[in-house]
């Protein structure tokens, strides 16, 4: 049995996959591999550095407490000032050339930069998580696809345009790509800039192939290339189109947990980091995949020891064959 853990991104929802872990670190569950995109990469970055799901779940508990006291989102003021007044320009009543109007929407869309900083999230990450820690960590994957420019890159985000998700194991690049392979990975567009990774401009994974969630839940890498035999994911989303019934999961025992509908009601649900928040989607987390777990793995259980005795009689079936034995109900 190989176990993989996927987790999905959602940004500040993410806090629900703190009481994911909890509970995996109380049932004794330890992934053998993770996979991750946006929060879910930076939550899987620790899981992996730290390698023990008990000490990982105490570390992510302490991040999300900390970011919920602290400023997550900061603007780059700089940033900010600049693209104010791009657009400004853009639709400000002073007569325009349309060479200069075409020259400033190119501008606007083909631009890369977002308005906000990732220094918290990479302080963190090189705290609990640094590229040492990584490289000798659990197999661990981030789902991140390329980035176009903020125009395309948006329309990807909205599903009105289709791209390909993109995954990284994070022990294949050099240390100096580490940590900007995980926050590409986290980069939604017009927020964060997009982050050149081993010479090639990257953004969030929940940008591609968003039909099946290909990008946002990378549970693909773990099975093709991981080989896990069994799979553990935690979804940020109710209504996450996940297709588990894909051929390539066929075979492979999947559990899933998924929160329930009335706990992320708002669209600015992502982007909310209020302690009380926080803290109350951490424990519905944790009561979320005490339940699922505990019942899921008692039939996971039931299953495998069934098939281990399957196997065992086809084995003493076969073993008799070859000693020629054979049943006579003749006399």
């Amino acid at each position: 049995m190989k176990l993989g853990v996927v987790l999905s991104g959602g940004g500040a929802k993410g806090a629900y996959e703190a009481g994911f872990l909890k509970a995996l670190s109380e049932l004794n569950i330890q992934p053998d591999a993770i996979a991750g995109t946006s929060i879910g990469a930076i939550t899987g970055a620790i899981c992996s550095a730290n390698i023990d799901i008990h000490k990982s779940a105490d570390i992510v508990e302490k991040l999300w407490l900390e970011l919920a006291r602290e400023t997550a989102l900061q603007f780059d003021k700089k940033k900010l000032h600049l693209n104010l007044i791009d657009v400004i320009s853009f639709f400000a009543p002073i007569p325009q050339t349309n060479i200069v109007k075409i020259i400033n929407s190119l501008k606007i869309s083909l631009s890369k930069e977002g308005i906000l900083t990732n220094l918290p999230l990479i302080n963190r990450l090189q705290k609990y998580a640094p590229p040492e820690m990584l490289k000798t960590g659990l197999p661990f994957y981030v789902g991140y696809s390329k980035s176009y420019g903020n125009f395309l890159d948006l329309l990807h985000f909205l599903n009105l345009k289709e791209i390909d998700a993109e995954y990284k194991k994070i022990q294949d690049l050099s240390d100096n790509e580490i940590h900007k392979a995980i926050m590409a990975s986290a980069a939604l567009p017009l927020l964060f800039d997009a982050i050149e990774v081993e010479g090639e401009h990257k953004r969030d994974g929940c940008l591609a192939s968003q039909k099946e969630e290909w990008g946002n839940t990378p549970a693909y890498p773990l099975v093709k290339y991981e080989k896990c035999t069994h799979l553990i994911i935690c979804h940020l989303n109710k209504g996450s189109s996940f297709n588990r019934l894909n051929p390539i999961f066929k075979n492979i025992p999947i559990i899933e947990i998924r929160p329930n509908e009335n706990i992320f009601n708002n669209s600015l649900d992502s982007l909310s980091f209020k302690i009380e928040k926080i803290k109350e989607w951490m424990d519905f987390g944790y009561k979320d995949s005490i339940k699922i777990l505990k019942d899921s793995i008692e039939t996971i259980k039931l299953i495998q020891k069934r098939k281990a005795m399957e196997m065992l009689s086809d084995y003493s079936i076969e073993k008799l064959k070859n000693r020629n034995f054979k049943l006579n109900f003749d006399d």
